[in-house]
């Protein structure tokens, strides 16, 4: 089967959405032909789409989304849309105008509702895999060698983040956090970055390091706890990667209670600390600390090739 891909793949994993539809990819490169275009190109998606058996759109579901939707579905007989954020008003509003002949993959059910209030839209599960041989639990020896190989102090907790630096995510909430007792770091893509927000913390003493690490599981294994500090899927995918891995390395999460992306993640008994506002943070980072594993978190996790080959089952229906 050859399979069109269009997405904002560029050979990174740097960025949550790039990160669903660069795992998904590979693991359908084992079984199929898969060829690629970038949103921007259309003189690409024309003739990927006449070519393809099916295309495959990963990317944010906006108006410009839209068009190029309707443009691959008028040159491919199947289109299958992946929303990992949840699809913005405008799209929401043209594909109840005149909906796409295409099928819609969401991760979580909100997002799901968001589509299927559309008359006659099939709207679909898709699961989200992770590397569970990779993002796996440390000792508490192991943890603490990798706290003094990226210069932290082995014996002091820390409290991690990573992600972009950038407006609306809540990073500012690290400023809550007591650095005479924890140790924190926040690892920033170097994508949308906000210059205001890593000022913000810079003054409030916390750790910030930027670019992409092929060792990236390291830095969970070393944490004793990951601060999810974002309200609103606006600002990243419907479920975060980040706090999954966290998870998948033995590490308590502590999250608002607003963000229900998070709670369609399967863990273990008090793996998620809720709150409410910033002021709770302090006492639910202490909360967490007693409930950092060398066991996963997760309950039954799917691994990519496990989320893909559910993902491509659908596509006979």
């Amino acid at each position: 089967m050859r399979i069109h891909f269009i997405s904002t793949i560029n050979g990174s994993e740097n960025e949550g959405m790039r990160n669903v539809a660069t795992h998904l990819a590979k693991c359908l490169e084992e079984k199929h032909k898969v060829v690629y275009s970038s949103l921007k190109d259309i003189m690409s998606i024309i003739i990927n789409s006449k070519k393809s058996d099916l295309t495959v759109i990963c990317v944010r579901l906006n108006a410009k989304t839209y068009y190029i939707a309707k443009l691959a579905r008028t040159l491919c007989k199947k289109v299958y849309i992946i929303a990992v954020q949840r699809p913005q008003a405008d799209f929401l509003k043209k594909i109840k105008r005149k909906p796409l002949r295409c099928e819609y993959f969401t991760i979580t059910s909100d997002d799901k509702e968001s589509l299927k209030a559309i008359e006659g839209t099939v709207v679909r599960k898709l699961y989200i895999g992770i590397n569970k041989e990779k993002f796996s639990p440390v000792s508490e020896k192991t943890a603490e060698g990798l706290r003094k190989k990226y210069g932290f102090l082995p014996d002091k907790p820390l409290v991690i983040h990573v992600g972009h630096c950038s407006e609306g995510r809540g990073l500012e909430d690290f400023s809550v956090i007591n650095k005479e007792e924890y140790s924190t770091l926040i690892i920033a893509s170097g994508m949308f970055e906000s210059q205001h927000v890593i000022s913000y913390l810079k003054k409030a003493g916390v750790n910030i390091r930027t670019g992409y690490l092929s060792e990236i599981n390291e830095i969970y294994q070393m944490a004793d706890c990951y601060l999810f500090p974002t309200r609103s899927s606006e600002y990243v995918i419907s479920i975060p990667l980040s706090a999954m891995e966290a998870l998948s390395c033995g590490v308590p999460v502590v999250a608002y209670d607003c963000f229900g992306g998070i709670k369609e993640i399967q863990v273990k008994e008090n793996a998620v600390i809720y709150v409410s506002k910033a002021d709770e943070i302090p006492l639910a980072i202490k909360k967490a600390l007693t409930g950092k594993s060398e066991k996963s978190l997760l309950l039954n996790p799917k691994s990519w090739s496990e989320a893909a080959e559910d993902f491509i089952g659908h596509f006979g229906e």
